[in-house]
This record gives C-alpha cells, sequence and structure tokens, in this order.
C-alpha cells in the first residue's frame, strides 16, 4: 500500500501487502458518543464501508452498538477500538462513563475474531501519522524543525494526554493518564480557583478544568466567586441544556463578556497544562491539541496567550520556545489511528 506518513509513526506491518483487502471494525467509544468505522483496506487505503455515530446514552452496553452498527454488514476480517479510559490487559473501566468493556468479551461476541483496545489518546497519536496538512492548524510557531518526542493534549468530556517517543527514525505511540494529575495554581486568582474547586470536589485534576465541564466550572467560579454578571437570557438557555457549549457558543458569537473571559482562562489554563506536559516528555516535536473542544473554539485560542505562558515558565523557557503547537482538526483522529492500528499492527 502507498501511504503517505504525516508523522513517520512505527507501524509493524507497514512495508508488507499481507492485510490488503480485509474488511477493519474500528470504533471511538468516549464519555457521551461512540463513533463507529466499517471500512476495506486494500491500495487505495481505507474505503468506507459504513460509518455511524451513536449517543452511549441510547444504549445498555457496546455489545447493544455492536449489534445494530453491524447489521447486515459483512464480517471484519480485524477490530481495534479507541476507548476513553486506562486500558489493561484488554479491559477498560471507563472513566467518564458507566460501561466496562472486555477484548475477550467482545471476542466472543464477534465469532472469536481477535481484538485489540487502545487508549484514545494512543489511538489518536496512531492517527496522527494519518493526518493531512490541511488538517492541523498551527496555533504557536517554535523554533525547532527537527524531530523529537510529541506530546498530545485533548480536551473534550474529559481530558487526555499521550507522547510519541522518537527513537531516531520512528515515532511511538504510548498512552498516559496525565489529565487525572493535580492541577497546579500559578497565580493568587489560581489559587482562588483551587479553593472554589476542592468544596465541590475531593482532589482537583487538570480534567476539572480543561473539559467540557471544566468550561462551566470556570464560568461558576467567575459568577459565584467574582460575581461576573451573567445576561439573563444566557441563564434561561443553561436550565435545560449542557451548559458548556452555551457558553462556547455565546463566547464565539461575542454576546456575552463573562463567557468570552471563561474561555480565555480556559485557554490559559490548557497553555499551562501544555508547558507541564511538553516539560516532561521533553517534547520538543510538538504539542498537538486534539479533541472536541480546540478545533471548535479555534478563533479564540489567543496564539498570544500561549507566548505569555510559554515565556513565563522558568528556567526551561529557550526549550519551550522550541515548540511548535497545533491544533488538530480532524476529529475522527482516534477513530482513523484504531482503523490503521488493526490495518498496520494486527
Amino acid at each position: 500500500m502507498n501511504l503517505q506518513l504525516l508523522i513517520p509513526v512505527a507501524f509493524a506491518n507497514l512495508s508488507t501487502s499481507d492485510n490488503k483487502d480485509v474488511i477493519i471494525l474500528a470504533g471511538d467509544i468516549g464519555g457521551t458518543k461512540a463513533n463507529m468505522l466499517l471500512s476495506r483496506y486494500s491500495e487505495n487505503g481505507l474505503e468506507t464501508v459504513k460509518e455511524c455515530r451513536y449517543s452511549t446514552a441510547d444504549f445498555d452496553s457496546f455489545s447493544g452498538i455492536l449489534t445494530n452498527f453491524l447489521t447486515g454488514m459483512p464480517a471484519p476480517d480485524k477490530i481495534c477500538f479507541s476507548a476513553a479510559g486506562p486500558v489493561l490487559e484488554g479491559r477498560v473501566k471507563f472513566t467518564n462513563l458507566s460501561w466496562n468493556i472486555d477484548s475477550q468479551e467482545i471476542s466472543e461476541h464477534l465469532g472469536g475474531k481477535p481484538v485489540n483496545i487502545l487508549n484514545d489518546l494512543e489511538a489518536t497519536a496512531f492517527g496522527l501519522a494519518t493526518l493531512k496538512e490541511d488538517e492541523l492548524h498551527v496555533l504557536y510557531k517554535g523554533t525547532n524543525e527537527a524531530p523529537g518526542n510529541i506530546a498530545i493534549l485533548a480536551a473534550g468530556t474529559g481530558l487526555g494526554e499521550a507522547g510519541l517517543f522518537f527513537d531516531g527514525k520512528a515515532y511511538h505511540p504510548f498512552a498516559t493518564e496525565g489529565g487525572h494529575s493535580d492541577f497546579a495554581p500559578r497565580s493568587e486568582r489560581d489559587i482562588a480557583v483551587l479553593t472554589f474547586l476542592l468544596t465541590r470536589h475531593e482532589h482537583v485534576s487538570w480534567e476539572r478544568l480543561l473539559s467540557g465541564q471544566g468550561i462551566y466550572s470556570i464560568w461558576q467560579f467567575l459568577t459565584e466567586v467574582e460575581k461576573k454578571d451573567a445576561p439573563d437570557w444566557l441563564l434561561e438557555k443553561m436550565k435545560n441544556t449542557d451548559p458548556a457549549p452555551v457558553i462556547s457558543q455565546a463566547a464565539l458569537e461575542q454576546k456575552c463578556n463573562v463567557c468570552l473571559e471563561a474561555i480565555e482562562l480556559f485557554n490559559r489554563y490548557l497553555a499551562t497544562e501544555a508547558v507541564n506536559l511538553i516539560l516532561k516528555l521533553k517534547a520538543t516535536g510538538g504539542l498537538y491539541l486534539a479533541g472536541g473542544i480546540a478545533p471548535k473554539l479555534l478563533s479564540l485560542l489567543n496564539p498570544e496567550t500561549w507566548k505569555d505562558v510559554f515565556g513565563k515558565s522558568g528556567r526551561m523557557g529557550q526549550l519551550l520556545k522550541e515548540v511548535s503547537v497545533y491544533v488538530v482538526l480532524n476529529e475522527k483522529a482516534p477513530l482513523l489511528g484504531a482503523s490503521y492500528f488493526a490495518c498496520l499492527n494486527m
């Protein structure tokens, strides 16, 4: 297969032709949705046979989604799923969903075919390799042009973090659960945010701020602690729906000052945790913002905020100047990563 990789990920079977003309089943299962893709792998790459998006709230288990999706479809030859939680020996207990899934149980459900489950950020890391250049937006341009380790930060229903280790020739993705590490305040205002969140949570992780729920928590801090005014129409609209998209849309439309301030603080915290991840992974090869939130808020992710945060991050300032930041515009990166992992690593 003539596959041009944007990032040279170390797929085990990239140079072989044994896997051509097979049916690939992949899925990306998150806290609120499950994206499913059935593809045929051929000389032309992955050709879609069927693709669907499901709301996890509509099903009692993942088996129900599988049955619905595969009815009337050809049986898959290779199967890989991306799951939003830590994967241990083929089993996942989701962080923001009440389900558990087990690769062995899914294999039995699908007639004994081998099943691989990746953490969703590990799948995103594999998916980066298959993206096109126009599916990346340069948010902050660093000075380094040489290959180096890569970091991925993905804010959505939760906060995911992963890395790609560069061995001198190719990249090796790995998952982390860094999104659940402790929120680290930098300023007196940040300490006030932490104090506010400690009244609601025993443990305040970065996910408490860098997620859909995090946007709402920041907005609540601004309105309840700092007593910022919110318009009545906004409060009414937030009563019967998820407040985070309402806040985000009001900010995008420049209709609400406190919403704009909430997104600016969200952006600053995103840059702050990006610094932490870059330094821990020595990610001079770049930081990639994946997940559902960053692409939707792209016009509000002020690069000057990132420049300011990177420039006030201690003695590693010179290293941070080297790192470019990209926004992943294709939200199907984990689904593509799971698909290509099935093709090229199973």
